[in-house]
């Protein structure tokens, strides 16, 4: 598995075919230059682009494993939890070598206990000779008493440092792969995986390798006692633990491929669970009386993941039936021919009965070394897909263009830009070509769909075109870093987060580096109108813009747009991008705001995203896109002069507004004449 140039996944099987690039001629620059050829980053990202599509739609099926990947497997755990926790990590393998180790001396001090005792009674001694052998054993009980509680402790804090060091993994990977991976089911199903298999997997693997290391030092300690005693017995019950073995590594199989196969649904079951408990979605939840119908709905995944659980809970408990059976099989018919030996007077009564304690902890142990052997194979296939994650991370670091990224330009050059969602069918955007001058207001027209918004996020660097290039002067952002590259874009797109965060930092996030320059984020709010809104709030700036914490207040959604375009507005930034910024606003809070927007950016370049025609009859330039490819473009005089579907749709809309117009007679006859062209062109 790796990462393509745009931080694409990569499986191992073929994929679908994914369009190619057609020829087209270089852009051109300003002072008459080809534009370098960004080709072979857009080469990249289209040979890796077919595993990706492939497996967002393939089922994830459980592979199978061999044990000779469990000292891999291992290394990369116990190098996860050192990395986390290296002091609490070397303090719980001390306690459990400790916990072997006297668990040993017990068994020895007890067998001799057991013999001063027969003697002692045989002698008609007193008991002086055997309280001292008494105070040992009791003080070894309660050392291990302690040492055990210890552990316990040690091992909460190593349990959530380690989950604590595994999420910060998985940031950062999330953050390092390109936006293009988001888009792809497969993605997101290895990232509920590597959350699920990261956080405590690692230290369930490492307590297992500790358990087995305290459970062989225990065992160890036994088998030496037996070998003085009776060491016929020791092969006796060794052989008995392989199908014991042979079970639990079964057993930890089974476990694995039923979260493999129940991610999605997982995922399915969790977003039910989201809409259901969520703010966000509680007032659409209850309006339209879904309720019900979401309970039943999360009830019904809920079932069907029980259902899996309980067949794959039986499969592994037969497993272990089979096991304990064997081991348990054993262990009586080892202790029933000691009884039968020490009946006949073949050994001695004392020996009998240590060696018999010594079975039963003996079988104690193995069935723990065994157990925490299973546990370590369980976790290892989680941990091996979670390392497997992990591994995009560098990889996508790697593949990132690190050349340094202008910061700012005298010509942004699209040409020939053509793109799909790995999800789609069809391109979102088709050959498309625009040139936006430093200082232009270009605004981007059409209908839903038509691709304004990726066309905007392909500007931004969000996502790479699988053809085409797009250039500031003569650089390629193909080939430039992304991060930098942002940084001299400032954009608010009509989805914008509502931070559940106080209103200087919804402001401030704009410019991070800025994030305390309260002038700064007080300016930005008096540009986009929001000033007034934020002061009155109980604590001003300082209050929590959502009411799921103590002290918060929420915003009306024409408030928070104008909190959004403050954010905008608080970055210095050569380009600022606007995807429908005014579409909450009253109609004299658009005016304001459109009639101000050159004084606001003034000598920046603003893209300006909107459905409302009448807002973009000031830009420079206006690009109608329709169905991904660029239909018209030109000032609102050529386009009106043209007569084509710009004319049409902005006369439709200034005739819904003022019906007493001119227009407004024509409306009816504009919006069949629009119908019909439609028509035509599907």
């Amino acid at each position: 598995m790796g990462v393509d140039i745009r931080g694409r996944l990569l499986d191992d099987s073929p994929g679908l075919p994914y369009p190619a690039a057609g020829p087209r001629k270089g852009p051109v620059l300003t002072d008459g230059t080809a534009a370098p050829d960004s080709e072979p980053a857009a080469a990249a990202a289209r040979a890796c682009s077919d595993d990706v599509v492939d497996g967002a739609r393939a089922r994830p099926r459980p592979r199978p494993k061999s044990l000779r990947l469990l000292p891999r497997v291992c290394r990369d755990a116990v190098r996860l939890v050192w990395a986390a926790a290296p002091r609490e990590l070397v303090v719980s393998i001390a306690l459990k070598m400790v916990s072997g180790a006297g668990l040993a001396l017990l068994l020895l001090l007890g067998r001799g206990l057991m013999a001063a005792a027969v003697a002692s009674a045989q002698a008609s001694g007193g008991s002086a000779q055997v309280l001292p052998r008494v105070a040992g054993v009791a003080a070894i009980v309660s050392a291990l008493g302690l040492a055990a509680a210890a552990g316990r402790e040690v091992r909460e804090v190593l349990s959530e440092k380690t989950a604590r060091h595994a999420q910060e993994r998985i940031i950062g990977v999330a953050t390092a792969v390109e936006l293009w991976a988001y888009e792809t089911p497969a993605f997101h199903d290895r990232l509920v995986r590597a959350a699920t298999g990261g956080q405590h997997r690692p230290i369930q693997l490492v307590d297992g390798l500790i358990g087995s290391i305290g459970a062989v030092a225990g065992i160890a300690g036994i088998v030496v006692a037996l070998l003085a005693i009776q060491p016929w017995l020791v092969p006796f019950l060794l052989v008995a633990a392989i199908p014991l073995m042979l079970g639990v590594l079964k057993a930890g199989e089974a476990l694995f491929g039923f979260h493999l196969r129940m991610t999605s649904a997982t995922r399915q079951r969790n977003y039910v669970y989201e809409l259901l408990t969520a703010k966000r979605s509680a007032t659409e939840v209850r309006a339209f009386g879904l309720t019900g119908h979401l309970v039943d709905r999360h009830a019904t995944l809920y079932d069907e993941h029980m259902a899996e659980l309980r067949a794959t809970a039986r499969r592994r408990f037969r497993l272990a039936v089979i096991g304990n059976l064997g081991l348990a099989a054993t262990l009586g018919g080892a202790i029933t021919l000691l009884l039968h030996l020490a009946l006949a007077g073949h050994i001695r009564l004392a020996e009998a009965a240590t060696a018999g304690a010594a079975l039963l902890i003996l079988g104690e142990r193995i069935m723990t070394t065994v157990m925490s052997v299973g546990e370590i194979y369980e976790a290892g296939l989680f941990v091996e897909d979670y390392t497997a994650f992990l591994e995009q991370g560098p990889s996508a670091v790697t593949a990132r263009p690190h050349l340094a990224a202008p910061t700012g330009f005298a010509r942004i050059t699209v040409d020939g830009v053509s793109f799909t969602y790995p999800s789609a069918t069809r391109p979102a955007l088709r050959n498309v070509s625009l040139q936006i001058d430093k200082g232009e207001i270009i605004a981007l027209v059409g209908e839903n769909g038509s691709g304004k918004t990726t066309l905007a996020k392909l500007l931004c660097r969000l996502y790479l075109p699988d053809s085409g290039r797009i250039c500031w002067d003569a650089t390629a952002t193909a080939m430039v870093d992304p991060d930098q590259l942002r940084r001299n874009v400032a954009v608010i797109f009509q989805d914008f987060l509502h931070y559940a965060l106080p209103a200087r930092e919804n402001i401030g996030l704009g410019a991070v580096e800025r994030i305390d320059d309260l002038d700064a984020i007080e300016a930005a709010a008096g540009h986009a109108g929001a000033h007034g809104t934020i002061s009155g709030l109980p604590d001003g700036y300082d209050t929590i813009l959502s009411p799921e914490f103590a002290g918060g207040h929420d915003l009306s959604v024409g408030q928070w747009q104008r909190v959004a375009l403050a954010r905008a507005f608080m970055r210095d930034a050569p380009l600022i991008i606007l995807d429908e910024p005014t579409a909450a606003l009253d109609p004299r809070a658009e005016h304001d705001l459109f009639a101000s927007i050159r004084t606001l950016c003034a000598g920046r370049t603003v893209l300006l995203i909107s459905h409302r025609y009448s807002t973009v009859r000031a830009a420079d330039r206006i690009y109608l896109l329709n169905d991904g490819v660029i239909a018209e473009h030109g000032s609102h005089a050529d386009l009106m002069a043209l007569g084509g579907t710009y004319a049409e749709l902005f006369t439709l809309q200034a005739a819904a507004y003022d019906q007493s117009s001119p227009h407004g007679a024509r409306a009816p006859a504009v919006s069949a004449g629009l119908a019909s062209r439609r028509r035509v062109r599907g």
